[in-house]
């Protein structure tokens, strides 16, 4: 793979919110789900060119996760700034897998996968609910964003 070619890694950094917080005072853990998404949603204006909300409004198009894990290492607290590091790993038919990393100030966290299918939004389709094929225009430019080899939950 060449060096233009090479996957890059899509990072979001977050701020740990008392909303975000058990009664501990650490991320409860579904939390680290919806951060998960969060980085999902950010990388496509980011590395994409184009706005997720775009696909769901103007396309009728939605990608729901049909899969996903999480292993945690270390607590994330109240307070703190948190950043996700997000990769593709597989690029399916109709199919998009991500890796996680979740960093704090004091290293790794926590890390994730999900898998998220492009499914037809469009209620006046017969096809309504139902997975399609990836578009190719965004097929292109995730191609082009680069998929890393998938290292288990390691992102």
């Amino acid at each position: 793979m060449t060096e233009s070619s090479a996957p890059r890694v899509h990072k979001l950094a977050l701020a740990v919110r008392f909303g975000d917080c058990d009664p501990a005072g650490i991320v409860y853990f579904p939390r680290f789900f919806d951060f998960f998404h969060q980085a999902m949603e950010t990388w496509f204006p980011a590395h994409l060119g184009f706005g997720y909300d775009s696909f769901v409004r103007d396309r009728k198009l939605g990608f729901p996760a049909v899969h996903t894990e999480a292993d945690f290492k270390r607590p994330s607290r109240f307070g703190e700034t948190i950043e996700i590091h997000q990769r593709v790993t597989r690029l399916g038919r109709s199919s998009i897998a991500f890796a996680y990393e979740v960093h704090g100030p004091d290293g790794l966290r926590a890390t994730g996968r999900t898998v998220c299918v492009v499914m037809n939004l469009d209620e006046r389709s017969e096809g309504h609910g139902t997975a399609v094929e990836m578009p190719a225009e965004l097929r292109a430019r995730i191609e082009q964003f680069g998929l890393s080899p998938d290292a288990g939950a390691q992102a």
